[in-house]
C-alpha cells in the first residue's frame, strides 16, 4: 500500500501539504483541508467527493481572492483537489495535469470524446467528475464528464454525457449538472442532474447501463413551475434500499424579494427513479439558500448538512424516518467571518468514517483566516436506537 501511495502523489503536477488545526469546541473539531495565500477556494459540493476507506478526495474551485461584491473571487477559476490518507486529519491539495483546463471558456464540442469502451464503475479506484454550465469554472451546456481509475491522481476526458443533451425532454435546456451519482452495477449508474430553460431549472434522473457509452432519460425529479422562475438544483442523493432513492436539493426563487420560499427540499423515488414525489422540507431560509449534503448513516438515520447564510452558520438535521420528517436543527459552526459578507460559505459534502465519526467538508472563512478556504469538521452523531426506525 505504501508503494501505491508514493506513486500516486508523484503523479500530481502541483501539490501543497496542509495539516492545520483550527479549533475544537463542543465536540466539533475543525481542521483546514486546503488554503493558499491570496487565493479563494470554494464550492466543494459542485466538484465532488469520493471515499476509499480512510482515503478521502474532495474537489474545489480555486481563483484569485479579491474583496468585491458577490463572491470574493476573480480571474480564472480552476478545478483542484485536496486529499487525505488518514480519515481527514491531514490533507494535500493539488491539481492534476489535463483536468478541466477550459480557462472558463466554453468547450468546443469537437474537443470532447465519445466513449467507445465501457467503463467499470466497480473498479477499486473509480471516480467520476460531471461538468456542465452554470457553476464556477464550468461552461458547457451539453454536459460531460471525466473519470479516474487511480483515485483521482489522473483523469481521462472530457467525454460526452452520451447524447443526453439531445433528448426531447431537454429541448431548449442547458445542462447545469454537478457531480451527483449512484453506482448500481459494474456498468450501471444513475446520475442526478439539473437542466435549465428560460422559465425554470429542474432536476432530472438519467441512467447509463452500458458503462457510460450512452445515457437515457429516466424522469424529472422536480415539477415544472412556470408561474415564477424557480431553481431546483445542486442535489445530493442516497440509496436507502434496492428501489428507493432520496434526493435533497436546493430550491431558490431568485426573482422574489421575499426569500422565505428558498430552502432545502427532499424528494423520494420508490421505483428506482421512475417516478418521484416531494416528501419534505429540511429547512426554509430567510435569505439565499445553500446546497445540502445528504448521507445515510450506519444506523439507518439520514443526516442533512447545509449552510445557513441568513445566520452565518453551518447547520444540520437528522431524520429517523427516511427523510419524511426532520428533527431539531444543530449548529456545527458559527464563527464565519470574511470581513466583507455574511454568506460566502457552505456547499458542504459529508461522509462517515469506518469508526463511525462524521466528517463534513465545506468552504469557510474565520477571524484567523479571512480568505475563503476548504474546511473540515469532525463530530460524533448522537446515540440512537435503530429499533425506533
Amino acid at each position: 500500500m505504501k508503494k501505491i501511495r508514493v506513486i500516486l502523489f508523484l503523479a500530481l503536477s502541483i501539490s501543497i501539504l496542509i495539516g492545520c488545526e483550527v479549533k475544537e469546541d463542543d465536540g466539533f473539531r475543525h481542521v483546514i483541508a486546503a488554503i493558499e495565500e491570496g487565493k479563494f477556494l470554494g464550492w466543494p459540493a459542485n466538484n465532488g467527493m469520493w471515499q476509499w476507506g480512510e482515503e478521502i478526495l474532495v474537489g474545489f474551485t480555486r481563483g484569485e481572492h479579491a474583496e468585491r461584491g458577490g463572491h470574493n473571487i476573480t480571474g480564472i477559476e480552476e478545478s483542484w483537489f485536496t486529499r487525505s490518507l488518514d480519515g481527514g486529519e491531514t490533507w494535500q491539495m493539488f491539481k492534476p495535469d489535463d483536468f478541466m483546463d477550459d480557462d472558463n471558456i466554453k468547450w468546443v464540442p469537437e474537443e470532447k470524446n465519445r466513449l467507445e469502451t465501457p467503463l467499470n464503475f466497480r473498479h477499486e479506484g473509480f471516480a467520476m467528475r460531471v461538468f456542465a454550465t452554470g457553476y464556477h469554472g464550468n461552461d458547457d451546456p451539453e454536459g460531460g464528464f471525466y473519470y479516474s481509475y487511480d483515485r483521482g491522481a489522473t483523469w481521462e476526458g472530457p467525454w460526452y454525457l452520451g447524447e443526453i443533451h439531445e433528448h426531447g425532454e431537454f429541448t431548449g435546456h442547458r445542462i447545469t449538472a454537478r457531480t451527483d451519482y449512484i453506482v448500481t452495477g459494474e456498468k450501471e449508474m444513475y446520475l442526478f442532474i439539473s437542466a435549465r430553460n428560460e422559465h425554470v431549472q429542474r432536476l432530472a434522473c438519467i441512467r447509463t447501463r452500458d458503462g457510460g457509452i450512452s445515457f437515457e432519460f429516466v424522469s424529472w425529479i422536480t415539477p415544472a413551475e412556470y408561474d415564477v422562475f424557480v431553481n431546483t438544483a445542486m442535489s445530493s442523493t442516497v440509496m436507502i434500499s434496492d428501489d428507493t432513492f432520496i434526493n435533497a436539493y436546493r430550491k431558490i426563487y431568485p426573482a422574489l424579494d421575499n426569500k422565505e420560499g428558498n430552502g432545502v427540499e427532499v424528494a423520494i423515488s420508490e421505483d428506482r427513479g421512475q417516478t418521484w414525489k416531494i416528501m419534505s422540507t429540511v429547512k426554509y431560509f430567510q435569505s439565499s439558500s445553500n446546497p445540502p449534503a445528504l448521507l445515510k448513516l450506519e444506523d439507518g438515520r439520514l443526516i442533512c448538512i447545509y449552510g445557513d447564510r441568513h445566520n452565518s452558520r453551518l447547520s444540520g438535521k437528522y431524520s429517523e424516518d427516511g427523510g419524511r420528517t426532520w428533527g431539531e436543527e444543530f449548529v456545527i459552526r458559527d464563527d464565519f467571518n470574511d470581513g466583507t459578507s455574511y454568506w460566502d460559505f457552505g456547499y458542504p459534502v459529508i461522509l462517515q468514517r469506518d469508526d463511525g465519526k462524521l466528517i463534513t467538508i465545506y468552504y469557510w472563512a474565520s477571524d484567523n483566516n479571512q480568505q475563503q478556504h476548504i474546511a473540515v469538521t469532525m463530530f460524533e452523531a448522537p446515540e440512537y436506537n435503530p429499533e425506533n426506525l
